[in-house]
């Protein structure tokens, strides 16, 4: 009886949690078979009534209207439309579409943010060596890179100058005179990977990172707190181009002297730069620059002036390599607010920075590596078996022939250039990403939901569109019978106008060959035939067919329509309306129809879409009689009294 324990306990644990489940989400409705659940109804429902709270009647009508849909979906189901190749990929394209904000964690940009505003509290020096690399370079190349950097590595460690081995090897143009020392920095003033990198590594260690740019060695000189930020102002004058600095100091010092002394007698800071600095770009502004960090990519001894300044203090002139400066600082701070427009700020350059969103998506990766359980045994990887299990995903297992496949597509000849760790980390990345997307609507109601709608949707579709839309607009005999059954529903109040208005330039011989047409043809449209065959294509009466002399707009016109229609047909009390220069006469030709239309075709629109309607319903009546509807109408009743 004992071993019988267990088995029970666990069985009814299991009925009890299915029975709870289906507690919270009961089925309100069953549809050729198909269970709907509450929550997909009240998605649907509260999704086409989010402006407005439903009445008692409206919600039946909804209920009414969600049946019809769903008999649809089953009739296109029937019919076999989700097996076909063009709907596959019409809905896989959308599913890639609607699933990527839901699989990664939508937080990731905030997290990014956190880590920006995090690291502005510092500033990194660092110097680099660079093996330049294409962002698409092959296995190959990128091996061959690796190499490079490998042996400078190697030299490094065996006891060579990261200075002098940077100005020899660095393929960064600027390593050759400042030994690849790129100074102080802060966070977003390099592209991601090397900010990444140099953030995260302790002074004295060396990183390796790669970027657009290529493969980097990152050496950390120095890591300091944030000077915060200063604004300031300068006025500039430059050095003569092609001039030796102390022959051009020499030549510009009488000028910079004169505007120093006229600061020192109290004129006022922005209006003197604005009239003296030759400093295109800030002396508009007063000579003021937006706020600046200690690490902005200015000559040191500008920044060190900007840093040592106390707000409202005004420097002595002085010089850097591209001229005499006077600065004066006009504010300082610790650091940037993080103020919304801030963030906002952050975030809109965020989006635009592929590489930190990939570092994000990778960390994403690796808490789901964790979460689903992926296990490796690498110990498998040089097995013969290649049907040998090589990984697990929870309770999925992938062979080695799977890997072996996933190198071939995505390495190809060049697979055996790419170290087996990189490879390996790629195809597990690929898998937990397939794994998690593959379960997504399992796991998120709201996705499952979304995809559901589009997977009904597409369906819907293709299957209304063979028995509605495109019916009604071909079948020209049923059109006809329907009209003809509804003819007195087409009928109006007022007499409306059916024929063609035509506007003409003021030549004699146009206007005569126009009149001539319509007086002599009682048919519009062959009226219309007759003007495209002999005015357009003569040359007198029409020089350039590309732009006629004369404009006809043959229609059925209600009153209201056309002023000159109004006047001239519906002989309404209408005043005149100034017709346009370049076509002054005006000319109306057809008959008055009193109380409804002659042919199906004055009123087409109207037809075809209550012929629709009309199809839809009959249509509606056969999927009722073909599957069958069963109601929870307890379930559907509490919905209902939720919304009131």
């Amino acid at each position: 009886m004992k071993k019988n324990l267990i088995p029970i306990s666990v069985l009814a644990l299991a009925m009890f949690a299915s029975a709870n489940a289906k507690e919270k989400n009961p089925v309100v409705m069953t549809i050729n078979g198909q269970d709907v659940t509450r929550a997909e109804f009240e998605y649907f429902y509260n999704k086409n009534n989010e402006q407005d709270v439903a009445e008692e009647k409206t919600f039946d009508e909804y209920v009414e209207l969600f049946v019809n849909y769903k008999l649809k979906v089953q009739e296109a189901l029937s019919r076999g439309i989700d097996t076909t190749k063009a709907y596959i990929d019409e809905l896989a394209g959308y599913r890639k579409q609607l699933a990527e904000p839901y699989l990664y964690n939508p937080e990731w940009k905030k997290q990014a943010v956190q880590e920006i505003l995090d690291n502005k509290k510092y500033e990194v020096r660092a110097a680099h060596i660079l093996i330049s690399l294409d962002e698409n370079a092959t296995p190959q190349k990128v091996a061959e890179a690796q190499a490079k950097l490998d042996s400078v590595k190697m030299q490094l460690a065996a006891g060579a100058s990261f200075d002098s081995l940077a100005r020899v090897v660095s393929q960064d143009p600027s390593a050759a005179h400042n030994g690849g020392d790129l100074g102080y920095f802060g966070p977003m003033q390099m592209v991601y990977p090397f900010e990444e990198a140099a953030f995260s590594t302790p002074v004295g260690q060396i990183a390796e990172c790669r970027s657009q740019f290529g493969l980097h060695l990152l050496k950390i000189i120095d890591r300091r707190e944030s000077a915060g930020e200063v604004l300031v102002a300068h006025i500039m004058k430059m050095f003569p181009r092609n001039v030796q600095k102390p022959v051009a100091m020499k030549q510009t010092q009488h000028f910079i002297d004169s505007v120093y002394a006229v600061l020192q007698g109290g004129a006022d800071f922005a209006r003197v730069a604005a009239m003296c600095s030759e400093d295109q770009y800030t002396a508009k502004n007063g000579g003021a620059y937006p706020w600046l960090n200690s690490s902005a990519r200015f000559p040191q001894e500008w920044l060190d002036v900007a840093f040592q300044l106390k707000p409202g203090e005004i420097s002595k002139p002085f010089t850097t390599d591209f001229g005499w400066h006077i600065m004066k600082q006009l504010d300082r701070r610790k650091e940037a607010p993080a103020d919304s427009a801030t963030l906002a700020q952050l975030e809109a350059q965020i989006d635009r920075d592929p590489a930190r969103k990939a570092h994000y998506a990778k960390l994403q990766e690796d808490k789901w590596m964790q979460a689903e359980g992926l296990k490796v045994n690498e110990k498998m990887l040089s097995n013969k078996n290649r049907s040998k299990v090589l990984m697990t995903i929870g309770k999925q297992k992938y062979t080695l022939k799977q890997y072996d496949d996933f190198c071939a597509e995505k390495y190809g000849d060049e697979a055996k250039y790419v170290p087996q760790q990189q490879s390996l980390d790629a195809w597990k990345r690929a898998e937990i990403v397939a794994y998690v997307d593959a379960n997504l609507a399992d796991r998120n109601e709201e996705f499952r939901n979304l995809y559901k709608e589009y997977h009904d949707g597409i369906l819907l579709f293709d299957v209304a569109s063979e028995e509605v839309w495109d019916k009604a607009s071909a079948d020209t005999v049923g059109l006809r019978n329907f009209f003809a059954a509804n003819k007195a529903k087409y009928k109006w109040d007022k007499p409306r106008f059916k024929g063609a208005f035509i506007e003409c330039a003021d030549d004699e011989l146009l206007v005569t060959a126009l009149k001539q047409i319509y007086d002599n043809c009682s048919d519009i449209q062959e009226c219309a035939n007759q003007v495209r065959a002999k005015v357009l294509t003569d040359s007198i009466l029409t020089p350039n067919p590309k732009q006629p002399r004369f404009h006809i707009v043959n229609g059925l016109y209600a009153p209201g329509d056309n002023n000159t229609v109004d006047r001239e047909q519906l002989h309404l009390d209408i005043a005149a309306t100034a017709p346009r220069s370049n076509m002054p006469i005006q000319m109306t030709y057809g008959r008055v129809l009193a109380d409804g239309p002659e042919v199906m075709e004055d009123v087409r629109g109207a037809v075809v879409t209550d012929y629709q309607d009309y199809l839809e319903a009959e249509w509606c009546k056969k999927l009722r009689e073909k599957f069958t509807v069963v109601l929870n109408n307890e379930e559907l009743n509490k919905i209902k009294a939720a919304q009131k």
